[in-house]
């Protein structure tokens, strides 16, 4: 299967219902191609089956204890072990995982989605799950950690949160359940969650997410979404976290790439990026009144192998 663009009906499905799923979105051969790196992070299923206490202590140390509140073990909760195996951009290894943050079919959805070209990536990373680690089973809830205010509900205020499959994501493979923003009217995007004896009817409402690996989940922050039980023995599942914000929109945040530019990883994924994905990064552009000959002189001792011939051209016109 091969990378494609998004449709213009399911633009229109993000805008009005909240999220899609956009199935197959970027091939399942540039999926593969990444995926010795996401096992340079995390253990493939059979190794962890194999060997659960052993891969965590090499890769993980020892598992932590549980901090705060101890979710019980039956029922939704969010427990730290739901988390436990997780990664931050830029990723070790060849770089193949690293492209994928920036790919064309993902940025030109959320172009369309927001209207705008003048995006920012706010927030990278990959995680893992297992079967037999906890129970995954999260309450219905929106994502108040990403912004500093309450969800807005209407263009131009919408970012996307969005979920690129590395694997093959199936009913019984742990997929996010998700409701339709024309499903929630009324709730308040601002309560913290939704256990099922307090409103079994928008339980009823959800609908699972399963798509092949390559598909991306999107979906906005007044959507009410959870995770739920990974049911499949010796199952496992693997995502790349992106997601999106128009610039200037500087209320929501996640993570702090800038605090990781002087990794190596960084500097490779940089070097091999144009100037249009590294203003993704926020990366000043080309012609940008920060820039001086001085600032590009220093800036290629930085980046060595990057090509700034764009950076210096816009210098002299």
């Amino acid at each position: 299967m091969c990378a494609r663009r998004a449709r213009d009906d399911e633009v229109e499905r993000w805008q009005e219902d909240g999220w899609v799923l956009l199935d197959g979105l970027v091939g399942t051969n540039e999926i593969d191609a990444a995926l010795d790196d996401v096992y340079e992070a995390f253990p493939t299923a059979e190794q962890y089956h194999a060997d659960p206490e052993g891969e965590t202590t090499r890769r993980l140390g020892h598992a932590p204890p549980p901090t705060g509140f101890v979710w019980p073990d039956q029922g939704p909760g969010f427990r730290d072990d739901q988390h436990r195996w997780q990664a931050s951009f830029p990723f070790a290894g060849k770089g193949a995982l690293n492209r994928l943050v920036v790919h064309p079919s993902l940025v030109d959805f959320v172009e369309r989605a927001l209207a705008t070209t003048d995006l920012r990536i706010y927030q990278t990373g990959i995680s893992a799950k297992y079967s037999g680690i906890t129970n995954y089973e999260q309450p219905m809830h929106t994502d108040r950690n990403h912004s500093w205010l309450p969800a807005v509900s209407q263009a131009p205020w919408w970012h996307v949160e969005g979920f690129l499959y590395l694997s093959d994501v199936g009913a019984a493979a742990n997929p996010t359940h998700l409701v339709s923003v024309r499903d929630s009217v009324g709730r308040p995007t601002t309560t913290p969650l939704i256990m099922p004896d307090r409103d079994p009817e928008i339980y009823a409402l959800e609908k699972g997410a399963a798509g092949v690996r390559g598909s991306f989940l999107a979906y906005r922050p007044d959507v009410f979404h959870r995770a739920v039980e990974l049911a499949e023995p010796g199952g496992s599942r693997f995502l790349l976290n992106v997601s999106f914000r128009t610039a200037g929109q500087d209320w929501i945040g996640y993570d702090n790439a800038q605090s990781r530019s002087t990794s190596p990883d960084w500097v490779r994924f940089a070097e091999g990026s144009s100037p249009r994905e590294l203003e993704l990064f926020g990366f000043p552009p080309p012609g940008h009144p920060v820039w001086s000959t001085a600032l590009i002189e220093a800036t290629q001792i930085e980046y060595p192998k990057l090509d700034l011939d764009p950076w210096r051209a816009a210098l002299k016109t």
